[in-house]
């Protein structure tokens, strides 16, 4: 064997073997409780200042007013509904094209909105997920399956359609036009990227027709909906309106 090829080894070998080992010997912790007499650290304060101040003024933007507290509640309430129709509003103009049906699923709405002025913050609050706006392109008889999954514990937050139900089953689907659901028929629909993607037990929605990702958080849509409603200077619009009808 050519010695040569050995002296990088041997280099490599002779540097390993020179490094100094460090083991630990010994850990300590201290417990620091906080608690309301906790005081804050001024230097972390003073750092932190410039950016809770642009973080405080775009969080307390006043987007809109709502006269009446909203908590979301089965099988229908105000607060379902407004989100609701928000998405089916902004959906609509992102898409640049008609949307038949708009859906948000119940376990993502995380907070209620408060009487009065409804903030940016307010908005994260009930949406905190960065989930995005999806539109399909459901036949009825997908769409129908759809609904009837989410109606199974009463929990189908829509927009554009009203439902009746019996025994956590779709009886009848009218849509905003007056027209029934057809099993042959092709539906836009718009929802979260979460549920598009097979979340809340809906992985049959891959099979859909056609898929279009907006590129639109759903916090984001919610934002500018409640924004555009407020500047006509009047209370935000609550229907609570028998879209879901329990038979």
């Amino acid at each position: 064997m050519n010695p040569t090829r050995l002296l990088p080894v041997l280099l490599l070998a002779g540097l390993l073997a020179c490094r100094t080992s460090h083991v630990v010997t010994n850990q300590a912790y201290n417990r620091i409780s906080v608690d309301s007499t906790a005081r804050p650290d001024t230097s972390l304060v003073r750092l932190l200042s410039p950016y809770k101040q642009g973080l405080d003024k775009t969080m307390n933007e006043v987007l809109a007013q709502t006269p009446e507290r909203l908590d979301k509640r089965k099988p229908e309430c105000a607060l379902n509904n407004l989100l609701c129709d928000a998405l089916l509003s902004q959906a609509t103009v992102r898409y640049g094209k008609p949307i038949d049906v708009s859906h948000l699923n119940f376990g993502g709405v995380r907070n209620g909105l408060p009487k009065g002025d409804i903030t940016v913050g307010n908005v994260f609050e009930v949406m905190p997920f960065d989930n995005q706006l999806v539109v399909l392109t459901l036949t009825g008889d997908q769409l129908m399956r759809f609904l009837n999954h989410f109606a199974g514990d009463e929990a189908l937050l829509v927009s554009g359609i009203a439902v009746k139900l019996r025994e956590n089953k779709i009886q009848s689907v009218t849509f905003a036009s007056g027209r029934t659901l057809q099993p042959a028929e092709t539906y836009a629909v718009a929802l979260s990227d979460y549920i598009a993607n097979g979340g809340g037990g809906a992985s049959f929605l891959k099979e859909a027709t056609k898929r279009e990702d907006l590129d639109y958080l759903i916090r984001d849509a919610l934002i500018d909906y409640f924004r555009k409603q407020g500047r006509s200077g009047q209370p935000l619009t609550l229907q609570d309106n028998g879209r879901i009808t329990i038979e």
